[in-house]
């Protein structure tokens, strides 16, 4: 029994020592957490709830396999449910045993539209057979779209993957333990074979021999505690996205204001080039497609006739997102270009369409913006009719058309500051007149405001308001006695009308579109402008 020391602690050390080196290679966690899921057969598009790619520590990846374009999209969740709509769709909502995702189906229309290049994402990853999306985000509230052509089948499986950074922290103790158990019994044994001592009395040795057991079996007792603590059933971890706003959400960011811009004035630009009103009907909208529209048609007949400005996008000045969760929805941007300042009204018709621009303004030279709210909160869209202003919306636009009819002098243009503009306006009404007289013609002005307005509130508690006035001046010749007499055209009336000279009344018209900031209190300002000619005709 002397040896038996020695074999105990041996035997121990082996064992502890194996179980260190297990922890450090065949029973190693994976370096990756992965989870898939197949996509049934049936469904379009597949969408991924807000805080599933962090559900571990990031960066995760989300990696998506079928067959044609592929592309991942990503936008607030609720943006992404729009989109969705009642198309059918599979939601990876969590995770599952045996290393799966948990996904619900939603019935609904078997097809959807390719989500790629859509305005409505701030960003998307694209690719065929296979995409992945690298996320190292917070979960915030974004969810992601996947979907390829539209068609059923289109993605196969989905599958998230993050980094495992589970630790073995027994392995190095148990392999330094095990190992100098073993060489503890190596030196015991040493000792034991050179030893020459008698043994002592029988009594003694049994007690020694019984104490040393007892110190062998807890020994023993902490390998199944060692391995057992490392085999309970560990909880699934669940999404924890940011909770759903309470008030509507800013609806475009920055990132994809400019790529919406950039989008838009490409388009318009094209259009232009070629003076086509179906590709100009691709992003335009509201009054900015009838400017261009009639500015297509005055330049068919008179060729140097200039079309509106392009569209500033060098830069984007401010963000003026509004807030909103509803379609059709607005956002407004001031942007740049050289020494143009412009202000644009987009209008999004749905969640699948893209922006298109409702207004163009260019702002007055030197004009001081007003506080505009931070684009992460947006501002809220105003009621045309709302009356917590200086004047309502719609009646800013109709007193402006009011003022510019009747005068410098009218109560209605008392109620604006004094701007470039409507002097223009007025000193061009008395020398057309003065005209008018010296020809023996009389000329009449007419200013109506439209009903299409858009208005926003700003951060100082006052208002940007966009609106229309259609313009006409109509030059009637004298009728004396029965005789009537003539009129000569110049251009652009003259290609317009097809007429060197009439003795019909002329109405020239153009389209004003107009930029005001309406106070708390106070007098009314025109920030910017931009009118153009709409067309002429005999009556």
């Amino acid at each position: 029994m002397r040896y038996t020391l020695a074999v105990i602690l041996m035997v121990v050390g082996v064992v502890v020592g194996g179980l260190g080196i297990l922890q450090k290679t065949l029973w190693a966690p994976d370096d990756q957490i992965t989870a898939t899921a197949e996509i049934d057969a049936e469904t379009p598009a597949v969408v991924v709830d807000p805080g599933m790619l962090n559900l571990y520590e990031t960066p995760a990846t989300l990696k998506v396999e079928g067959s044609g374009d592929l592309t991942i999209a990503q936008a607030p969740a609720e943006n992404v449910e729009a989109w969705v709509g009642d198309s059918a769709s599979a939601h990876v909502t969590g995770l599952a045993p045996e290393g799966e995702l948990t996904v619900k189906a939603q019935d609904g229309k078997a097809k959807v539209p390719n989500p790629a290049g859509a305005d409505l994402w701030t960003s998307e990853v694209t690719g065929t057979d296979t995409v992945e999306l690298d996320w190292t985000d917070d979960a915030n509230r974004t969810g992601f779209l996947i979907a390829g052509s539209g068609e059923p089948g289109d993605v196969k499986t989905v599958t998230i993957s993050w980094p495992n950074h589970a630790e073995t922290p027994w392995a190095l103790p148990l392999m330094i333990i095990g190992g100098a158990l073993f060489i503890g019994g190596i030196v015991v044994l040493f000792f034991n074979r050179k030893s020459a001592k008698k043994e002592k009395n029988r009594r003694t040795a049994r007690q020694e021999r019984r104490k040393k057991l007892a110190e062998y079996g807890t020994a023993f007792a902490i390998v199944p505690v060692l391995a057992l603590s490392a085999c309970g059933p560990e909880e699934l971890p669940k999404p924890e996205p940011s909770e759903a706003p309470s008030s509507a959400a800013a609806g475009v960011n920055d990132d994809q204001a400019k790529r919406i811009l950039d989008s838009v004035a490409e388009d318009i630009k094209a259009a232009d080039k070629k003076t086509s009103s179906s590709d100009l009907k691709k992003r335009a909208a509201g009054p900015a497609l009838k400017q261009r529209e009639d500015a297509y048609k005055v330049k068919e007949k008179v060729e140097k006739q200039k079309l509106p400005p392009a569209v500033a996008n060098e830069k984007v000045v401010v963000n003026y997102t509004a807030a909103t969760d509803s379609w059709p929805r607005m956002t407004s941007l001031i942007t740049s270009a050289g020494n143009d300042t412009q202000l644009l009204v987009l209008t999004q018709e749905d969640p699948r369409s893209d922006y298109k621009l409702w207004s163009q303004t260019q702002l007055v030279p030197g004009t001081e913006l007003p506080e505009i709210p931070d684009a992460r909160q947006g501002s809220a869209p105003l009621d045309p009719k709302s009356k917590d202003y200086a004047l309502t919306p719609e009646k800013a636009v109709s007193d402006y058309a009011k003022a510019l009819g009747s005068g410098k002098d009218s109560k209605e243009a008392k109620k604006f500051e004094s701007d470039d503009f409507s002097k223009s306006i007025w000193k061009n009404q008395q020398a057309q007149k003065q005209s008018a007289e010296e020809g023996k013609a009389e000329v009449t002005y007419k200013y109506t405001p439209g009903k299409e307005i858009v208005a926003q509130g700003t951060a100082d508690d006052s208002a940007v308001v966009t609106g229309v006035i259609e313009a006409e001046s109509t030059i009637s010749p004298e009728s004396v006695d029965g005789r009537t007499g003539t009129l000569t055209l110049s251009s652009p009336q003259k290609e317009l009308t097809g007429s060197d000279s009439t003795q019909k009344p002329v109405t020239t018209k153009t389209t004003q579109v107009l930029t005001f900031l309406v106070p708390k209190d106070g007098k009314v300002r025109l920030i910017g402008g931009l009118e153009t000619l709409s067309g002429a005709e005999l009556e």
